[in-house]
This record gives C-alpha cells, sequence and structure tokens, in this order.
C-alpha cells in the first residue's frame, strides 16, 4: 500500500516537471520565433507614459534571447518639451547591445557592449530657466522627476564593457546665460578594467570653435566606489583654452574633486559665458590653481598666474547654492601694470580698439554696461597690489574691495597711492535698475606734482601739493551716457607750487605769458594757489571758481566743460597785483574738445589794469565753500585755505600790491589785504 502510494507520487511529480519543461519550451519557443517589430507600438506607448513624451520607434526592433540577450534597434526618438525650438530632444539611428540576462535579477544592468550610431541630443533652457529634461506628469515633483531621470551615486551607473559612439551630436541652449553649445562627439569608447574612457568633440560655443579632447578611468573604474575615477580634460573655445586633470571621488555627485586646473586666453571676459562669474576685459592671461568641491561650493586654491603684465595670487570660492552663485576671493599681485587695470573703470587694457568711442576724436569711451553679466552672479572680491606701475604717473599700493549683489557694483573701498599722495573714495555702477546709475565719491590727498612727473620730461619744472574730490552722479547705458548725465561737484587746489618756462614751452600759445605771468629762463616762477571747482548739471561741468594766485598775479576764469559732446569753453584772464612793464593781459580762449583742445587769445579785448580787489570780491566768492569740499579738516593746503578764506570777507577781497611774503611759494601768507 505505501509502496503504491509512492510511485503515485513519483508519477505525478514526473508529470508536473514534464508540464511545467513543456511551458518553458513553448515560451522559448514563441520567444524565439517572436517578431519584436510587433511589439514597438507597446513598448513606445510604455516609454511615452513613463517620460510624459512621446516616444516613437520608426525601424526594426529585434532580440535575441541567450547569454547575453542581444538587441538592435533603429530610428528611436523621444519628443521634446513644448516650448522647445526643435520638435525631437534625443534621437538614436542604430543601437546595438549586449545584456547579461541574471544581473537583471537582481536589478544590475551590465552590458558588455554598447554601440550607439548617429545618436542626436538636444538639451535646452527657455527664457525662464526651465529644462526641457524634466520628465513625469505635469504636476508631478520636480526632486521625484529628477530622481527618476539620474542615478543616486555611481555605483547606480550601468556596467558598460564597450562602449562607441559613432557620429554623434549634443546641443545644449541656456539663453539666461548666453551658452549655446552644438557639439559633434566622433568617438567615446571604454574597454576593460585596464581601459581608458577617451571621449573626442567638436563644435561651437557661442559663435566660436570648440574642441574637447577627455580622458578617463575604465567603465568599470567610473562605478568602483573605493577608486576616485582619474580624469583628464584639454579643451579649447576660441582662443580660451583649458586644461584639468586629478580625480573624483564620487563622479555622478561631483564630490571629491581633486583637480589641477590650468586656464589662458586672450581676455578674461570671455570666461564669463563659460564659467558665469563676470570679469573686466584684460589682456592676454594665464592661471592655475587646484579645484575642489564640498557641498555647494567650489574651490579654486593656490592661484597663481599672470594677467597681462601683472602677476597674480589668492584663493578664490564659488557658493552656488543660492539664487544666484557667490563668488568671494582674497588676490594679491605683487607687481600690478596700472593698465591692466583699465578694464575696471570702462577703458581699454591693450590702449587701443578694446573700446567703441563715439568717434571725431572724442576720449570718453562709449563702453555698453553688461547690466545682464551683473546680474548674473554676486561677489566679494579684495584686491591688493603691492607695487603698481604706470609708464605715465608714480603708483604705489592698491587696495580694493569689489562688492556685486543682484547687479549693484561697489568699489570700497577703493584706495591708490598715486606721486606720493592717495586717491581714495568709492564708486558705485547700479545695474540692478533698467537703467544703469552710477556714484562716485572720490578723494585726492597730498599727490606732490614734483614726485607725479618725476619720470617725465616735465621733472623738475613743475610742483606744489595735489588735492581735490570728485564727487558724480549720472545714469545711462554706456560710460559715455553716465557722464552725459551727470550732476554733481568736482574741485581741485594745488598749493606752494611751482612751475618753469620750459613747461609751457610745447603749447601753441604760451598761455601763462599771455596771461600777464611773466617766467624768465629755467627759473621755477613760485604761485602761491591754483584753486578750481566746478559744479556739474546734466553733462555740464560749470566752472564757479578758477584761480591762480602767483605773488605777482592774480589769473582767474570761468566758463565750462561739456561731458555730452566733450567740448571745452573757458575764458582765462590776468591781473597784475602791481605794474608790470612786460605783461599783456590779454583774455585766452580755450575752445575745442577734450581729445583736441584750441587755445587762442581774444585781441579784441584787454584785461582791465589794477583790477585785482575786484577780482577777489567777485570771482574769489564762489571759493568761501570750497576749502571743506576740498580739505576737510586737514592742513594740507595752507595757502590756498588762506585764498579761500579770505575771499569770505568783502573787505579781504583783495591781494595786497606787491609780492606775496618772499614769493617762494614756501606756505607763507599770499599777500592779500588786511
Amino acid at each position: 500500500m505505501k509502496a503504491g502510494a509512492g510511485s503515485v507520487l513519483k508519477w505525478i511529480g514526473y508529470g508536473l516537471l514534464g508540464l511545467v519543461g513543456l511551458v518553458v519550451v513553448g515560451i522559448g519557443a514563441v520567444v524565439l520565433l517572436f517578431d519584436w517589430n510587433d511589439a514597438r507600438g507597446f513598448v513606445a506607448r510604455r516609454a511615452s507614459a513613463a517620460l510624459n513624451r512621446e516616444v516613437a520607434i520608426d525601424g526594426d526592433l529585434r532580440v535575441h534571447i541567450g547569454n547575453p540577450i542581444r538587441i538592435h534597434l533603429e530610428g528611436l526618438r523621444i519628443a521634446n518639451a513644448g516650448w522647445a525650438q526643435d520638435g525631437t530632444m534625443a534621437e538614436i539611428k542604430v543601437l546595438d547591445a549586449t545584456l547579461r540576462p541574471w544581473p537583471l535579477l537582481r536589478g544590475d544592468w551590465e552590458l558588455p557592449e554598447l554601440k550607439v550610431e548617429g545618436p542626436k541630443l538636444i538639451l535646452e533652457k527657455n527664457d525662464k530657466g526651465e529644462p526641457n529634461w524634466n520628465f513625469g506628469p505635469p504636476n508631478a515633483e520636480k526632486a521625484v522627476a529628477k530622481a527618476a531621470a539620474t542615478p543616486d551615486n555611481r555605483s547606480d551607473l550601468p556596467v558598460i564593457g564597450r562602449l562607441l559612439i559613432v557620429d554623434g551630436r549634443l546641443r545644449f541652449r541656456d539663453p539666461t546665460s548666453d551658452i549655446d553649445i552644438d557639439n559633434s562627439i566622433n568617438t567615446a569608447t571604454g574597454g576593460n578594467d585596464n581601459g581608458m574612457v577617451q571621449l573626442n568633440g567638436k563644435g561651437n560655443f557661442t559663435g566660436k570653435p570648440f574642441t574637447l579632447a577627455m580622458e578617463g578611468g575604465s567603465l568599470l573604474t567610473l562605478r568602483d566606489d573605493s577608486k576616485p575615477y582619474p580624469l583628464k580634460i584639454d579643451a579649447a573655445i576660441g582662443k580660451t583654452k583649458g586644461h584639468i586633470e586629478g580625480s573624483v571621488g564620487e563622479p555622478v555627485k561631483m564630490e571629491g574633486v581633486d583637480l589641477s586646473v590650468a586656464l589662458s586666453g586672450d581676455d578674461m571676459a570671455e570666461i564669463f559665458p563659460i564659467v558665469g562669474i563676470p570679469a573686466p576685459k584684460t589682456r592676454p592671461y594665464s592661471i592655475s590653481g587646484h579645484l575642489g568641491r564640498e557641498g555647494a561650493v567650489w574651490t579654486f586654491r593656490d592661484l597663481k598666474g599672470k594677467v597681462g603684465e601683472s602677476d597674480l595670487s589668492g584663493d578664490l570660492r564659488v557658493d552656488t547654492g543660492g539664487d544666484r552663485p557667490m563668488v568671494t576671493a582674497e588676490l594679491t599681485s605683487n607687481r600690478l601694470a596700472a593698465q591692466d587695470l583699465a578694464g575696471l573703470v570702462g577703458a581699454s587694457p591693450r590702449g587701443t580698439g578694446d573700446y567703441p568711442t563715439r568717434g571725431n576724436g572724442r576720449v570718453i569711451p562709449d563702453t555698453p554696461i553688461a547690466v545682464e553679466t551683473l546680474r548674473n552672479t554676486d561677489m566679494d572680491v579684495r584686491l591688493r597690489g603691492k607695487r603698481v606701475e604706470a609708464p605715465f604717473a608714480p603708483l604705489d599700493d592698491l587696495d580694493m574691495r569689489v562688492r556685486l549683489t543682484a547687479g549693484d557694483l561697489h568699489f570700497d573701498p577703493m584706495s591708490l597711492g598715486i606721486g606720493g599722495g592717495r586717491i581714495a573714495g568709492m564708486v558705485q555702477v547700479d545695474g540692478s535698475r533698467k537703467v544703469p546709475a552710477m556714484r562716485t565719491n572720490l578723494d585726492i590727498r597730498s599727490l606732490k606734482l614734483s614726485t607725479f612727473f618725476a619720470e617725465t620730461s616735465l621733472a623738475g619744472q613743475v610742483g606744489g601739493t595735489v588735492a581735490g574730490r570728485i564727487q558724480l552722479t549720472g545714469t545711462g547705458k554706456t560710460v559715455a551716457d553716465l557722464l552725459a548725465t551727470s550732476d554733481g561737484k568736482v574741485g581741485v587746489a594745488v598749493d606752494g607750487g611751482r612751475v618753469t618756462s620750459l613747461a609751457v614751452k610745447g603749447l601753441k600759445t604760451n598761455i601763462l605769458e599771455t596771461l600777464g605771468v611773466v617766467i624768465s629762463g629755467s627759473k621755477p616762477m613760485p604761485f602761491n594757489c591754483l584753486v578750481g571747482n566746478m559744479s556739474v548739471q546734466n553733462g555740464i561741468a560749470q566752472v564757479e571758481a578758477l584761480v591762480l594766485d602767483t605773488p605777482e598775479t592774480l589769473v582767474t576764469g570761468k566758463g565750462r566743460i561739456s561731458l555730452r559732446n566733450e567740448a571745452l569753453d573757458l575764458r582765462i584772464v590776468g591781473d597784475s597785483k602791481s605794474p608790470q612793464v612786460f605783461a599783456t593781459h590779454v583774455p585766452v580762449l580755450v575752445g575745442g574738445t577734450l581729445g583736441n583742445p584750441d587755445i587762442g587769445v581774444d585781441p579784441t579785448e584787454s584785461a582791465a589794469r589794477g583790477a585785482a580787489a575786484v577780482a577777489l570780491g567777485v570771482l574769489l566768492t564762489p571759493l568761501a565753500g570750497v576749502l571743506p569740499f576740498l580739505d576737510p579738516g586737514s592742513d594740507e593746503q595752507p595757502q590756498c585755505g588762506r585764498l579761500v578764506r579770505d575771499a569770505r570777507s568783502p573787505d579781504k577781497g583783495a591781494p595786497a600790491s606787491g609780492r606775496s611774503g618772499n614769493g617762494s611759494g614756501d606756505g607763507r601768507a599770499s599777500g592779500s589785504a588786511r
């Protein structure tokens, strides 16, 4: 009985196994004989539902079941976002792949070989910054869509033994950053664990030729969490070239970045479309440093290099965690060429041609203010120049902080040693507004003319101590427009000065002799004070006071200078403090433009003689408010200060006859009447 029951169970077991075998054989036969082209529509519909985009397979679909599984696919297309320029986001002409079946059971993808012919991928953003690679239902959370589209770490990447891409094309457009890359990918190959991945491409970037040569570790190394992924990249965009070499600990998340970077080019301003960091126009540069990353913060440490003729070193960091990248840097230059700073103030660092002017010999640059660039990134950069060199003036050190917040640019503080003195203050260009606005407040302190001209042909010919202030505000889309609409004040004073005949020898008109200021031979003529004050309204600088006080002559002027068209319209008159035999006292007219002044005389009129008292009483009255403006709270300008204070009192407005003290210009009284 028991034996019979066991036999029955045995035969039932054999029968069930036979039935399963027949089912497996039947399924295998169906799979082997199945025409996969009939499944194209099903596959495309499932893919379309998953991506919320139309997916189509226009060519053959063939699958050979085995170990490995072989897949052949032709004519794959994925539709673009509705707002995009091109209807198709991605397409592949031919795809051939081998796939190991057993790793699929544990959720891993292993492809011994993957060959892609004619792939085309278009990645772009619209004007609102929305990318076309956000898939999923319209109301799906962005985080969910992103998680579905990208792996969490490098171990989630598929295992690819060998990859070959033929005639590929990658297009990337971002109008918010003015980026348009059209790149062809010739080949990308990877071999076994000891092989290297190579990627070579070319195309254009913002209208400039673009080449790329990248070499990385094997595709198996790319998935290995225990090893940093080695990487080497050489890229060129126009004349901008970059070399990157090192490793990345987590390539998918771009963490553990340990890369050496070398960058060179013709102009640092061309970096902005590439990395999004605004920079002024410069001469050719080459810099290198160490690139790292921690969270949302990229660091560029041990920066060293040259910009034009200036050396540069320091550290830079970029925080990408906010609404806009935040750049902070501490930069130092041991030898800073002044010409390399020209781009910061809207001038040409090359001396010619970089910035347009308005023609007709005008000197104020018509440089557009790139407000879009200013609004793209925030900055806080400190630049220190230990030694500043310039062919036109003896400069000392520079200390400048550049702050940029939502398009509002400040140079504050800004301090430059010049001629034994200093120019210090702030400059603001507010690019956050529809029409940019400018505000300047600069002081000139203790500038020695003898030091300023020490290395020029005027060495020993002029002297005196200069103080002044520039306070201007304006609006406009170019540097010229800012000045053409400006309001404010400009004042300058030269105290205890001197000048020789050689200093004015090159002028077409001997302006000093014409005004009655007699200089004989090479002996310096001292003067007590040269002071001027201009009020600027809507781009017109009106001379409120212009006075040259010498021991023997008082020179006064009036007129205006147009910052709109750079025209000069000045009339300068000299008046003797005592009778002079050789003085002509013919008024001098200054016309023309800033770039081409025309100095002449007015032969129809001679200045009234013996009118010094009237001159100081009338023309010096506006100087009563000049001294606090020029020289707040210091004794830097003793003779100019005395001249201005004397002008405040109606009975102290005229200089006494004769010379001022001994006429040495050594800081004594100017000889005004008491």
